[in-house]
């Protein structure tokens, strides 16, 4: 599945461009060139067709069983060493750190970093093992028939029949006081707020 699909992608990476600073601006740029953070959102689904890049499908999302509490979770997550997204975000973050690392790899891992971190916010990609994050799960949206997580990584968003920078500018509100303590939170509480969404989609169903 494409998380967030091809339009959501883009309105998160359109969100997180209007809060860089010019110091990460500029040092983007010199990685992406010309080309936004919006539109590099989309590289890694692109990049699925090519079976040499097959190794980076479970990149994209975390597994949990459901019903556990906060505790729980975050113990679940601080014995992680699977190949998933909270171990390759943590990868990759540390990998762009690395000044000695070549222009392709870097300009490649900055793209699966704008992606994933998309990917995490999509709560079924932090969804249940046996259903592959409401995969399995087959439901009727408008009288057609989908899997829920299509439904959640397109349909709710195409409906509205916005362009990204449309729907970005109609959701991008936020305090400073909201701003400051989002970006004092680790992954770990991202992953969790997500996996709280989650459990409210499948109770819902």
């Amino acid at each position: 599945s494409l998380a967030w699909g091809m339009l959501g992608h883009r309105i998160v990476g359109q969100i997180a461009d209007t809060y860089l600073t010019k110091h990460t601006r500029k040092e983007i740029a010199k990685i992406l060139g010309n080309e936004s953070v919006a539109m590099a959102s989309n590289w890694a689904d692109f990049i699925k067709s090519e079976p040499s890049m097959s190794y980076l499908s479970p990149w994209h999302y975390c597994d949990f069983k459901g019903g556990l509490n906060q505790a729980e979770f975050l113990a679940e997550l601080d014995k992680d060493t699977a190949v998933d997204a909270y171990t390759k975000i943590n990868y990759l973050v540390k990998e762009l750190k690395n000044k000695e690392l070549e222009q392709d790899k870097m300009a490649m891992y900055l793209k699966l970093l704008i992606h994933i971190v998309g990917d995490v916010h999509q709560p079924l990609h932090v969804g249940r093992p046996e259903d592959q994050g409401g995969n399995k799960i087959k439901i009727l949206w408008l009288d057609v028939p989908y899997n829920l997580h299509s439904v959640w990584d397109d349909q709710l968003i195409t409906y509205q029949k916005l362009s990204y920078t449309e729907y970005a500018n109609s959701i991008n509100y936020t305090t400073k006081s909201q701003r400051e303590a989002w970006q004092q939170e680790p992954l770990s509480i991202w992953l969790w707020e997500s996996y709280q969404l989650a459990g409210k989609i499948y109770n819902d169903i």
